[in-house]
């Protein structure tokens, strides 16, 4: 069993009230992670970073952990215990 830990940016974008969620990016780094979500979140309505480890062989992966929010984002997304 090998445990990764994999970094995800994700973008929102608006659709009349809605918020629509873009397909997520790989990153090597958080740093690449939290830096493509901050330009993500200048451009469109919100963006987010985290990461997640797990093992994907067994599609077995513990909670995600926030590395950046920016922007209007989810009501899951928006509370400040993260």
């Amino acid at each position: 069993m090998s445990t990764v830990t994999a970094f995800i940016s994700q973008a929102f974008r608006k659709e009349g009230r809605r918020l629509v969620a873009d397909p997520q990016q790989s990153h090597k780094t958080p740093e690449a992670a939290i830096d493509t979500a901050r330009r993500l979140s200048d451009r469109k309505a919100g963006a987010v970073a985290f990461s997640v480890t797990g093992n994907p062989d067994v599609d077995n992966w513990e909670d995600p952990v926030i590395l950046f929010k920016g922007g209007e984002l989810p009501k899951e997304l928006q509370g400040d215990d993260d």
